[in-house]
């Protein structure tokens, strides 16, 4: 539906500067509103068994990778785990 970036954006902001409580519906709904996103479709939409699928199988593709945490990057195969090194994610990205 086109909103995949605002929505990522919105949730990333909220849960890693804004320090949200992002495992709580009335926030994510919250949050999503004030950014202009159609919050009770995505909720519902998130609590359908196509996208719970969708997240396991994203899940266990992250972890066959060696990731164990949030925020991962992989760049080729190599690893970045956490913000603070989204520095060398740009350098290997401009590397690569």
């Amino acid at each position: 539906a086109g909103i995949e970036g605002a929505y990522v954006e919105t949730v990333l902001k909220a849960m890693w500067e804004d320090g949200l409580k992002m495992d709580d519906p009335a926030v994510v709904a919250e949050v999503l509103a004030a950014a202009g996103l159609p919050a009770q479709a995505l909720l519902e939409a998130a609590q359908t068994p196509e996208v719970k699928a969708e997240l396991v199988a994203g899940t266990e593709a992250a972890a066959a990778r060696g990731a164990f945490g949030v925020p991962t990057f992989f760049v080729g195969d190599e690893m970045f785990f956490g913000k603070e090194r989204l520095g060398q994610v740009e350098e290997a990205l401009a590397a690569a």
